[in-house]
């Protein structure tokens, strides 16, 4: 049974991995961290609406009921767990249970996150200053390190990182890097599961029109606050355009025009201009 799991997942590489063509495929498996709103929630019903059984996991047992409430009596089918992706005992105890009843995941989306907007000298205490690493980066390589057994030849990861892991803005040291190392965990990670045939990418939007966007621009300080908001996507639209994507073994996804501008001043353009062109184009603590 084992070798005809693999041979079936091998042979959904060759063709489209997003087809509902066949009974098989309607059958697959796709694991959602932070799936309960925004971006995350977006891509979960995305997928859903794709054919995909959906496993979403959230921190707040009200978002998540919510969340496979709406997306169940849309007809998908969809199941929910309460974890914190930085819980390994708990961690432990979804993969059995997603082990035990789905056998195997096919498409692994690494969504959760967090971000504090604070000049490094403000935050509190170390703790604090832990948070966003945490979360973001350690609950990633843990959530990966876990569920990974599940994933066969075939099977995709996407991790959610942002345009802010490829550059430093100030206010945001901690969480850029962060969003930094998750881009090279996923490229590490990528070259070790070549052999397995399972794809790897990171995907680095810019702003969307999500809770957590309009809760960081509600706690930044005010010199960060720009007259006119950054533009912003609705995470609906960088949902499709993230999974439209994730083909190939394309490692970045980039949806953005001005992360993709981002990309080609870093590569183009000598250092030291292309910092004085992103200190006009970020604000600066005064």
């Amino acid at each position: 049974m084992r070798i005809d799991v693999n041979i079936r997942s091998t042979e959904i590489l060759s063709h489209n991995f997003f087809s509902k063509e066949d009974g098989y495929r309607m059958s697959r498996t796709a694991l959602i961290t932070g799936g309960s709103s925004g971006l995350g929630f977006e891509l979960a019903k995305n997928l859903a609406e794709k054919g995909f059984t959906t496993i979403i996991i959230a921190r707040n047992r009200e978002k998540l009921d919510r969340a496979v409430k709406e997306m169940g009596s849309s007809g998908h089918d969809v199941s929910g767990f309460q974890c914190d992706i930085t819980d390994e005992d708990r961690l432990g105890e979804v993969f059995r249970e997603v082990k035990e009843r789905f056998g195997r995941i096919d498409f692994l989306v690494l969504n959760a996150g967090v971000v504090t907007c604070k000049l490094l000298a403000d935050f509190k205490n170390s703790e604090e200053l832990k948070r966003d690493l945490k979360i973001n980066l350690w609950g990633t390589i843990l959530s990966t390190y876990v569920f990974l057994p599940l994933l066969n030849p075939g099977a995709r990861i996407l991790m959610i990182s942002s345009g802010f892991g490829l550059m430093g803005p100030a206010g945001y040291s901690v969480y850029a890097a962060s969003k930094a190392g998750m881009i090279n965990f996923a490229e590490s990670l990528r070259r070790e599961l070549l052999h397995k045939k399972i794809s790897v990418h990171v995907a680095c939007p810019g702003d969307m029109d999500t809770p957590q966007y309009h809760e960081e621009h509600r706690t930044m300080p005010a010199w960060m606050k720009q007259d006119a908001p950054r533009g912003m996507m609705h995470p609906k639209k960088a949902a499709e355009k993230i999974l439209k994507k994730c083909t190939g073994n394309r490692l970045l996804v980039i949806i953005n025009f001005e992360i993709l501008g981002l990309i080609l001043f870093t590569r183009l353009l000598p250092r030291k201009l292309r910092d004085a062109i992103l200190d006009r184009m970020f604000p600066l603590p005064h």
